[in-house]
């Protein structure tokens, strides 16, 4: 699939030591044999195996039959290339190695060395480097090139999904809070609870919640109508966020012993916030643009296998 196509040519191109994972040689003698005819070329199991040893040190073990559909994949891609005259020339390789070279600042000598540590010679790994610059060059003209996302689709996608963007939901409290003395005694706090109970009968009686907080509360907020703002469920005094639970928007509970008094709360709003699409404006557009990728790279392998003879053995 192009994102392996597009992760393997990014550590061919940045890095020497990064290609030659799972290519150590194997003394085990195996009797080889077609597993895949692909036009004129074929893949071997010996082939097979090379790649699924390299897969294995990358990603963990690999199904062998998906494994041989990549390969099929590429020799698809790589016949295409030298019919369309894509392919990559031997000074166009040359750079791409001396790049690498720089980049990890080795001499020849150096660069040979870190090669065959991973078991390989530099004719083989420029084999392997010629054919991923090679399949980057064809994704990027038959893949890539063209594919965009405007706003209007990004938006679209926003509202289809405007659920995966939901933020946890939050409550809006009003309280009406009665201080207790410090170190109060029993009759303090029964009394102090029988003003808060007081409060209740009013307020259950229809009396305007708000009237009631500038006239009885004693809480820092009560100038402003004691509203405690939105804030998420868990967020709330434990006390508070328990007695809300079975509360409904208008609906009111108490007294609630807690932060030092007795207090009345009423259940304002309960909403579920969302993050502002122009926050996740380009995550969607990374999203829809893969998406494209994928289903434009599907359909250009389709054609490339419709147009082609292919025998899998395995």
């Amino acid at each position: 699939m192009q994102k392996y196509i597009l992760s393997t040519m990014a550590a061919l191109i940045m890095t020497a030591l990064a290609l030659g994972q799972g290519h150590s040689a194997d003394a085990t003698v195996v009797v080889d044999r077609v597993v895949a005819v692909v036009n004129d070329d074929i893949i071997t199991l010996s082939d097979l195996q090379r790649e699924a040893k390299l897969k294995k040190a990358e990603e963990g073990k690999q199904d062998e039959r998906l494994l041989l559909e990549d390969m099929i994949d590429r020799k698809l891609q790589m016949a295409a290339a030298k019919r369309a005259g894509m392919d990559v020339t031997d000074k166009e390789l040359a750079d791409a190695v001396a790049d690498i070279m720089k980049r990890n600042s080795f001499d020849n000598k150096q660069f040979e060395a870190a090669l065959a540590k991973e078991g390989l010679t530099q004719d083989q790994y420029k084999t392997e480097l010629r054919e991923q610059m090679t399949l980057s060059r064809m994704f990027n003209k038959y893949v890539r090139n063209g594919i965009a996302v405007d706003d209007a689709e990004a938006r679209s996608y926003y509202e289809r999904n405007i659920k995966s963007y939901s933020l946890p939901e939050e409550i809006r409290v009003r309280q009406i809070y009665f201080r207790l003395p410090e170190k109060a005694t029993a009759a303090e706090t029964d009394a102090v609870k029988a003003r808060a109970a007081a409060a209740l009968s009013r307020a259950k009686k229809g009396e305007d919640f708000v009237r009631l907080v500038r006239e009885l509360s004693e809480g820092e907020n009560a100038s402003h109508g004691g509203d405690l703002g939105f804030m998420q469920r868990d967020q709330a005094i434990p006390e508070i966020q328990e007695a809300a639970k079975t509360l409904k928007p208008g609906e009111i509970a108490g007294p609630l012993l807690c932060a030092g008094g007795f207090n009345i709360i009423k259940l304002e709003e309960i909403r579920t916030p969302v993050k502002p699409f122009d926050k996740v404006k380009d995550e969607i557009t990374r999203t829809l643009f893969e998406q494209k990728l994928e289903n434009t790279y599907r359909t250009w392998l389709q054609t490339l296998r419709g147009d082609s003879h292919i025998e899998n053995r395995l």
